[in-house]
C-alpha cells in the first residue's frame, strides 16, 4: 500500500501515520510518516492540517486502531469538512501485539466466532461518500483504483481501505500453507527498484569480496508476488 501510494501522490503531501506495524514505513526506503502522538491521532491530525495549510495530507491507520480510537476523528472531519486522505489498512488482525481480535474480525476473545463489523460500512455510517477498496497485493488495479478516487473533484474526507491478510496471522493462526516463493534471476541487473518495496525478505548479499547482489530470503517471503509486479527478473519458484 505504501509502495502505490508513493508513486501516485504529490511528492509534497504530510503524511500523518498511527501506532501499529505500519509505524515501520517512518523508515526508509518509505519515509511516509512525518507525524505520530498517539493512536487515532492519524485521523485528527490530518483533519487540523487540512484547515492549517494547503499542502495534501494522507493519513495511515491500521484497522483494530480505527475500531479503537480512529472513527470519533473521522466522524469530525466529515462534520467538519475537512479535506484529506484516509487509508485504513486492514490486515484482518491487531498484528503488532500478538494477533488479539478486535469488531472487525470473525474471532472472538475466547476463540468463538463472533458477528464481524465491516469497516466498509462503519465508514459509509460515518457520511464519507469517497471510498475505495483496494487489494493492495494487485498493484496495477490498485493504482488505478486509488488514482480514480484522487482525480475526483469532491472535497471532504476520500477513504481508501487496502484489505489484505497479515502473512504471520494466515500461516501461525489459519494454518495456511505457502507454495511458492520468489527468487531474484540472472537476469537481475542491480537496479534496486525492488528495494522500494520494503520487503523484509528482499535485501543485499555479499556475493564474493567486492560484491555485493541482491537476495531474496526464502524463510521470510511470503509468496504474495508484489516484488514479481515490480520486476520482471524475479520469478516464482516452489517453496522448498
Amino acid at each position: 500500500t505504501y509502495y502505490i501510494i508513493k508513486k501516485i501522490v504529490n511528492p509534497e503531501t504530510i503524511y500523518s501515520t498511527d501506532i501499529g506495524c505500519y509505524t515501520l514505513g517512518v523508515l526508509p526506503p518509505l519515509s511516509m510518516a512525518d507525524f505520530l502522538i498517539c493512536m487515532g491521532s492519524s485521523v485528527s491530525s490530518a483533519g487540523g492540517f487540512s484547515k492549517a495549510q494547503k499542502k495534501p495530507i494522507v493519513a495511515f491507520i491500521g484497522d483494530s486502531t480505527f475500531f479503537h480510537s480512529g472513527i470519533t476523528g473521522l466522524i469530525n472531519a466529515v462534520t467538519n469538512d475537512h479535506d484529506f486522505v484516509l487509508v485504513i489498512l486492514d490486515n484482518g488482525t491487531t498484528a503488532m501485539t500478538g494477533h488479539q481480535p478486535h469488531p472487525g474480525v470473525e474471532f472472538g476473545p475466547q476463540g468463538k466466532m463472533e458477528p464481524k463489523v465491516k469497516i466498509e460500512e462503519v465508514v459509509r455510517g460515518c457520511g464519507v461518500k469517497s471510498m475505495a477498496v483496494i487489494n493492495p497485493l494487485q498493484i496495477k488495479k490498485s493504482t488505478e483504483t486509488i488514482q480514480k478516487l484522487l482525480d475526483s473533484d469532491s472535497r471532504g474526507v476520500k477513504v481508501i481501505i487496502a484489505k489484505s491478510p497479515c502473512p504471520l496471522y494466515e500461516r501461525r493462526v489459519m494454518g495456511k500453507k505457502q507454495k511458492i516463493v520468489f527468487e531474484i534471476t540472472d537476469e537481475c541487473d542491480q537496479c534496486k527498484d525492488c528495494l522500494e518495496l520494503a520487503c523484509p525478505a528482499i535485501f543485499y548479499e555479499k556475493a564474493r569480496e567486492g560484491e555485493e547482489r541482491i537476495f531474496i530470503n526464502e524463510t521470510l517471503c511470503s509468496g504474495c508476488s508484489v516484488c514479481a509486479q515490480v520486476c520482471t527478473a524475479i520469478k516464482a519458484k516452489k517453496k522448498n
